[in-house]
């Protein structure tokens, strides 16, 4: 049907025309001399004679000379752009933008489309000898949908095999397609989610269209009769299409997993090893250093427990706990998956560039452009610099506490950024910090189970039913989706684990799940402890209920901890974006005072203004940090991933990604399930929070 590909690929269907594929001599590509000066004599000679006709035609062939050469221009110009797209390289990224490599690749699969040539022959038998190669199209849809629609829906795929000399030569293209091609019914079955019977079938091509991607050698003794009885014999292979579950992509899957000469070597899960350096310097030998899980792990769930469980239960005793622990698990969902999201494009920023250290800067500004690049340094830097300034407020009033109190010479906020972030620029960088923040989080779980373990003689569960206001819900919402950002460090998990997928995706659900369960815990013992309806502080409420000096020192440690883990978080990944976004930039020859006056450079920026802004006033916090999850947070690590990661679907090509062996071993399908609906769902649940606490500040609500 007119509403599938412009390019019909199964026997007993026409190809439009092309021009033969070989390559000219510059001097006749741009005009040679001699042909030229020729035809010019003979215009000469013929405008001497009578007739003028003669005169007419030759013109009219000098004209038709330049229009076919500046075609043959053209098109070759198209076909040498055509490879440096497909080819994704970075120089080209960071000059065309992703926003103009995308629109170009479609015009180029237009123009490919329209290249395509030959008389139409069924391909029945044949032997495949050489190389493999990928062409995707987009689908034409009809004239009644709009034509954007097509950018969402999946490439059409065709699977091109060189065939053997002996064969006739050329190229063998394998394809899936509706069988009704014309119906406008089996366009809309299709696009609501139904499924039409396909066609799988094989054609021969005398040129390789422009924009075809080579994937790999075929096998030997591959042939056109292998690939029939295999698509006709496998159980597996079902002869519905549809765009979910069984399109083009799945046979063309398929039909390369069956052609490709496959590595021997076993794929691999890591873009990369490290080597343990302290074994290398004590003699020659090369170790593998495993990175460690268990310490990902920790770095997310540290990072995520901060400053929000301190005031999670204020928030939440308006609502009351049911409400407030169903909102709390759909905000861990969201949050969840928008750092796979957010790890699905790390990952694939580190395998374009090649670079370990990345950013969200680097990762909208290949992904989106300079729009994108732009709202997420603003965005990120905002949001960390206003969670710092809550750390270092709170946490210095918690250590003047410690002390007994904090000199005017060393103001709480000041004492708390000297010796914590200067904890942590002394040791970035080295195991000493990881093992420094794995111990401030154990002290995080130990005086967590005693402050709950202090606090359950105190718990009625009857007051967890006593206050169920559900239509107040979402005003708690911001509250709770900072309460679980982790997102910030999540770079740096995708570099500290080595790009390993699975690992990744395990450091992030389960360390931003074990924060979920102590939230919920906490949040009921709080809320059953302290009688419903108070408007102080639950906690300080219950401080002064008890006046014990063990549930004080419990709450204390408990605090104090939390907010250390996650400043060491916060600071790691804003330094990680500073020295990103500036580069190393030295041309010294003195290599380690350049990196050592950057790092300065770099923890100054990220410590100094916060700190002045907690010392000038610390009631900034409090202002700051009920609106920071509403429009920072759901922005920032919200809607920003599932627009990244839908740019950066939309540039791949999903019949290579989505299996190992056709990338060099490394798979780089999504790692966020449900496709581009979960993505629609998460931006637009973004724009919907800022939308209504906008309108809140507008109106005064």
């Amino acid at each position: 049907m007119s509403a599938w590909p412009a390019v019909p690929l199964v026997a007993g269907e026409a190809w439009p025309a092309a021009s033969p594929a070989k390559r000219l001599p510059f001097s006749e590509l741009r005009g040679s001399s001699s042909s030229s000066s020729s035809l010019r004599s003979k215009i000469r000679r013929s405008s001497s004679q009578p007739s003028g006709g003669v005169s007419l035609s030759a013109d009219a062939a000098l004209r038709s000379k330049q229009q076919h050469q500046q075609q043959r221009r053209q098109r070759r110009q198209q076909q040498q752009l055509a490879g440096l797209l497909v080819g994704c390289s970075a120089l080209a990224r960071k000059r065309l933008g992703s926003a103009a490599l995308a629109r170009r690749r479609l015009q180029l699969s237009a123009a490919a489309g329209e290249q395509l040539s030959g008389e139409p022959r069924g391909l029945r038998s044949g032997s495949l000898r050489g190389s493999l190669f990928l062409f995707q199209i987009p689908l034409t849809l009809p004239t009644v949908f709009p034509a954007s629609l097509a950018g969402l829906l999946p490439k059409h795929s065709v699977v091109l095999a060189e065939l053997a000399a002996e064969s006739g030569g050329g190229f063998a293209a394998f394809d899936f397609e509706p069988r009704q091609k014309d119906s406008l019914g089996s366009a809309l079955r299709l696009l609501s989610g139904g499924s039409v019977p396909g066609r799988f079938g094989a054609r021969e091509m005398r040129q390789l269209p422009s924009g075809a991607v080579r994937v790999g050698l075929l096998k030997e003794d591959a042939s056109v009769e292998q690939v029939a009885g295999a698509i006709a014999l496998n159980a597996r292979f079902d002869s519905n299409l549809s765009l979910s579950s069984n399109d083009c992509n799945t046979y063309a899957r398929s039909v390369l997993e069956l052609l490709l000469n496959q590595p021997s070597s076993p794929t691999g899960q890591r873009l990369y090893s490290t080597l343990d350096a302290d074994v290398m310097d004590e003699g020659s030998q090369l170790v593998y250093k495993e990175p460690s899980l268990i310490g990902a792990i920790v770095l997310v769930a540290g990072t995520t427990v901060g400053a929000g469980i301190l005031a999670l239960p204020a928030v939440t005793q308006k609502v009351g706990f049911l409400p407030s622990s169903g909102a709390l698990f759909l905000c861990w969902l969201y949050m969840a998956t928008t750092g796979l999201l957010i790890a699905e494009v790390a990952l694939a920023d580190m395998a374009s560039s090649g670079k370990q250290a990345t950013s969200l800067q680097s990762m909208a500004s290949r992904t989106i452009g300079p729009i994108g690049a732009f709202v997420s340094s603003a965005s990120f830097v905002i949001v960390h610099f206003g969670l710092l300034v809550a750390y270092i407020s709170k946490g210095g009033e918690l250590l003047a506490e410690v002390f007994g109190g904090a000199s005017a010479a060393a103001p709480g906020p000041v004492l708390f950024a000297a010796v914590f972030g200067g904890l942590v620029f002394a040791t970035k960088g080295s195991d000493t910090l990881e093992l420094l923040n794995n111990a401030f989080a154990a002290v995080v779980l130990v005086s967590f189970f005693l402050l709950v373990s202090l606090a359950l003689p105190l718990v009625e569960p009857s007051r967890l039913f006593d206050v169920a206001d559900w239509s107040s819900t979402s005003d708690i919402v911001p509250t709770l989706l900072l309460s679980l950002v982790y997102h910030n460090v999540v770079p740096t998990i995708c570099a500290k684990l080595e790009g390993d997928r699975g690992k990744i995706s395990l450091a992030i659900v389960v360390g931003s799940f074990l924060p979920f369960l102590m939230f919920l815990i906490w949040n009921g013992v709080i809320l059953a402890a302290v009688p419903p309806g108070g408007s102080a502080d639950p906690l300080d409420a219950l401080r002064a209920s008890q006046g014990s000096g063990l549930l004080g020192l419990g709450v204390l440690a408990f605090s104090l901890s939390a907010i250390v883990t996650s400043f060491i978080g916060f600071v790691i990944a804003l330094t990680d974006f500073f020295a990103d976004v500036l580069g190393d930039g030295s041309s010294s020859s003195d290599t380690g005072s350049a990196r050592n006056l950057n790092r300065v450079r770099d923890f100054a920026l990220t410590l100094l203004p916060p700190l002045a802004l907690a010392c000038y006033d610390p009631s900034l916090f409090f202002q700051a940090i009920d609106k920071a999850g509403a429009f920072g947070v759901s922005m920032l690590f919200g809607f920003l991933p599932a627009w990244m990661a839908l740019m950066q679907r939309a540039s791949e090509l999903p019949v290579l990604v989505r299996s190992p062996g056709f990338l060099g071993g490394y798979e780089r399908a999504p790692l966020a399930p449900g496709g581009v609906a979960v993505l629609v769902v998460v931006g637009g649940g973004a724009l919907a929070l800022v939308a209504e606490n906008a309108l809140e500040l507008l109106t005064g609500g």
